[in-house]
């Protein structure tokens, strides 16, 4: 990694949604070899995927809760118990 590379992901985490040509032109390359360099960039890892962030507030959504679950017994049995249980309350 390089530091051409290493623009293409700063740029990337703060502007996700920036076409080729747009990501080639602020790191000063053409679009094909910019485009190599994502590709790489994605095949070897260091770019996971691209999301939305998205407005909690505009959205409405309540809570961001963090739970700490501890189980009396660790027997495979129990942790698959409490595993489906999780599940079925995913649906």
């Amino acid at each position: 990694m390089d530091r051409i590379d290493a623009q293409i992901l700063d740029l990337l985490q703060r502007e996700g949604r920036l076409t080729v040509a747009e990501l080639a032109e602020r790191v000063s390359l053409s679009q094909s070899p910019c485009a190599r360099r994502l590709k790489r960039l994605e095949d070897c890892g260091l770019i996971a995927g691209y999301r939305a962030v998205l407005d909690r507030q505009a959205l409405q959504l309540g809570s961001t809760v963090f739970v700490n679950v501890r189980l009396m017994h660790h027997r495979a049995d129990a942790v698959q118990q409490f595993e489906a249980a999780m599940q079925a309350m995913a649906r």
